[in-house]
């Protein structure tokens, strides 16, 4: 039965590739916005001004969304990576390539019993972790990160 810590961090893990995405396309837009109307360099952006293409592309780094999409992304992704590489790899194939814990498995050579045990002790060690971000994960899935 799973518990209220492993359902949020489930739930964390199986939202990160549309995090990741979302991030990514922010990020594109920023770049396209800073490149907009010709040279990156050197060239005023709106026409006059002191504001250049270049120094518009550098402060895509402070925009506050931006900022929350990679905090909230580096929040899951990082703890994710400090798991032993048997855990993460299991945590990929049940949580991003929606395999059944049979066939994980199968596929590692590991019985039921042992993905069931790396999958629980995996996200009791990413719990603490993910608390840090819970605010922003919760933010982004009401649209609110924006």
């Amino acid at each position: 039965m799973a518990t209220y810590r492993h359902r949020m961090v489930e739930g964390a893990i199986k939202d990160f590739p549309a995090i990741k995405k979302d991030y990514d396309g922010y990020k594109l837009m920023l770049d396209a916005r800073a490149m907009y109307c010709g040279c990156l360099w050197d060239e005023s952006v709106d026409g006059g001004g002191t504001v250049t293409a270049g120094d518009r592309y550098l402060e895509r780094y402070d925009d506050p969304v931006m900022r929350k999409l990679k905090s909230l992304m580096s929040g899951i992704y990082e703890p994710y990576c400090e798991l032993e590489e048997k855990e993460r790899r299991i945590l990929a194939l049940r949580y991003w390539q929606n395999m059944e814990v049979s066939d994980i498995a199968r596929e590692l050579g590991f019985s039921e019993s042992n993905v069931y045990r790396y999958i629980g002790g995996a996200l009791r060690r990413l719990y603490c972790s993910l608390l840090s971000v819970q605010p922003l994960l919760e933010d982004w899935r009401a649209g609110k990160l924006k």
